[in-house]
């Protein structure tokens, strides 16, 4: 019996062993599974986290477009800070220049002490990552509301800084009042996150620096004053024209240094806020500051991202110097006035005149004749004085012609003191002239130079008092004949030679009543004469020391070697008269 064969025992074993292998395999295949379940979540995971990033990205584009709002950066992120693991509070640090802008969002219940021991530990990381921190902390608190029986501590925290251009912008903080909570992958997820929104945030301020340094360059290069303050009225931006018409000269200027130049001549801060408050443009037309008048622009500007609610985000203000305008204005005005008077008072003597004549049928013929000369001599004078006007015109438009002819310039200037010399005798004054015998001939036209001649002694004779004398008198320079008329009256201040052959200009700074009479257009024409020649008027002159006008005229280039000859004797002809 002992060694009988028993089939049934060796199925038996087979089985057992069948069982066990299928057992194994059962229990390898759930490991597999388990294995390739947490590899799926890890990856589903991972990628989750990834499109959160890209979320919070996308959020912060559309939300800041172009402001560099770092709060709204940071406040955007906190938010979103549920999304990816638990905490208690999720707290933030804005840095800006005069505070530190603390908020935080509370998730769980926590109490006050909590929050206190949150900030302090942000505070130490502040002032370990900057040597200066703003003191003043704006606080507030948002989420669920506080619990004060809730004792638990601060247990679980991490801080994530913000830096944009290497310069810290702000902190992020999260915090749990459970302890161990936060390990290396929840720190780097959100040191992910923020770093990828500060890579954002410095390509856009980038950006922006490049937009607004060429912004600075094209406001500081308006003739325009501009400057712009924001929503508190604190100065943005100035150029250099603002500076100017405000006499600021210091590098680093201030809303209270503008304020300051405009105390007492315009409420600039009273019309800002009249600006704000009514959301629309001011326009004041004039405003004297200082020697200038303004003219003044206020605009409110509004936030982008706002339209519909035109939040005001600051004002801009343009400083438009309408002084030579309003001079000209003034200038104009007069001129129109004095025209008036000046052409009535003929028009109204050839009228009385002509009116006499006619009503009257037993004049005798000496008095007949007298009414023909002041109806001749008026007439003359209104065509002088229209004959200015038109010469004035078309020297301004460029359309004014002469006729230059070998002429005697010897004799014109001596023609010319002769026709004056009764006048000077009846005022006492003594005109002379003196002009070098060798003086060539010279190419110009004899009715314009005698018309210049004409107006620069006539105005010696009006700023001349009694006993005083007048010359007239040439010279020799080089390529051309300098001509002079000086005279030992009142003297033209540095201040109105500037202006002295400006169209409509006359010298209100005189005793002699005679000297404002007139277009106030005749050393404008002088000038233009002188320089359709090719050549050029000179002033020289001294308060209470007298005036000297003169003008060059070029020499014939036939003649011009001929005159080399005279030039030394001529020199000391005229050194002697002087």
């Amino acid at each position: 019996m002992n060694g009988f064969f028993n089939p049934s025992a060796i199925f038996l074993i087979r089985l057992d062993d069948i069982v066990k292998i299928l057992a194994t395999s059962l229990i390898l295949w759930i490991i597999y599974e388990k294995r390739k379940r947490n590899v799926i979540f890890k990856q589903e995971k991972i990628e989750k986290q990834k499109l959160y990033q890209i979320s919070v990205l996308k959020e912060i584009q559309d939300k800041i477009s172009y402001s560099l709002d770092v709060e709204e950066v940071i406040d955007i992120i906190t938010r979103s800070l549920k999304n990816l693991f638990p905490f208690s509070t999720a707290s933030s640090i804005v840095i800006t220049e005069d505070k530190l802008i603390f908020r935080t969002y509370v998730e769980e219940s926590v109490n006050r002490f909590f929050i206190e021991q949150v900030k302090k530990s942000m505070l130490a990381s502040i002032s370990a990552l900057l040597p200066n921190p703003p003191i003043f902390i704006d606080e507030k608190l948002s989420g669920i509301s506080l619990n004060e029986t809730n004792k638990l501590p601060l247990a679980s925290f991490f801080h994530i800084p913000l830096i944009i251009n290497n310069k810290v912008m702000g902190l992020i903080n999260v915090s749990s009042t459970t302890p161990n909570l936060y390990k290396e992958e929840a720190v780097t997820i959100l040191y992910q996150i923020t770093e990828n929104a500060s890579n954002a945030l410095t390509r856009l301020r980038e950006v922006l620096e490049a937009e607004e340094s060429k912004l600075t360059s094209m406001i500081g290069s308006l003739v325009d004053g501009v400057f712009m303050v924001d929503s508190r009225n604190q100065l943005l931006i100035i150029n250099e024209a603002a500076r100017k018409f405000l006499n600021i000269h210091r590098e680093s200027v201030t809303i209270l240094d503008i304020l300051n130049e405009m105390s007492g001549k315009y409420d600039l801060l009273g019309k800002i806020n009249e600006s704000v408050s009514s959301k629309k443009a001011i326009e004041e037309k004039e405003v004297v500051i200082g020697e200038n008048t303004f003219q003044i622009f206020l605009t409110p500007v509004f936030n982008s991202k706002e339209q519909e609610t035109q939040k005001v985000i600051g004002t801009s203000i343009l400083m438009h110097d309408i002084t030579i305008e309003k001079n000209l204005s003034k200038i104009k005005e007069d001129f129109t006035n004095m025209m008036v008077h000046e052409l009535r008072s003929p028009l109204t003597a050839i009228k009385d005149s002509s009116e006499l004549m006619l009503e009257e049928k037993k004049l005798k013929a000496q008095e007949r004749k007298q009414l023909l000369g002041i109806i001749d001599s008026q007439t003359k004078m209104l065509l002088n004085q229209i004959g200015s006007i038109l010469d004035a015109s078309k020297i301004e438009a460029g359309r004014f012609t002469i006729q230059k002819y070998p002429n005697d310039l010897n004799q014109l200037i001596n023609d010319v003191v002769d026709t004056f010399a009764p006048q000077a005798i009846k005022k006492n004054i003594e005109v002379n002239s003196y002009v070098p015998n060798a003086l060539p001939q010279v190419n110009f036209d004899k009715i314009r130079i005698n018309q210049v001649l004409n107006n620069l002694v006539s105005n010696s004779l009006k700023f001349t008092p009694p006993g005083g004398k007048i010359t007239v008198f040439g010279e020799i320079n080089h390529d051309c004949v300098t001509v002079s008329v000086s005279d030992t009256g009142m003297g033209i201040s540095e201040e109105d030679q500037k202006d002295l052959f400006s169209k409509f200009y006359q010298i209100q700074k005189t005793p002699h009543e005679l000297a404002r009479k007139g277009t106030g257009l005749g050393l404008y024409i002088v000038k233009g004469i002188v320089e359709a020649h090719g050549g050029q008027v000179l002033v020289k002159s001294d308060v209470g020391q007298g005036t000297t006008i003169s003008f060059t005229l070029p020499f014939l280039d036939d003649i011009l070697h001929k005159t080399q000859n005279y030039t030394r004797s001529f020199s000391a002809t005229v050194a002697s008269v002087n």
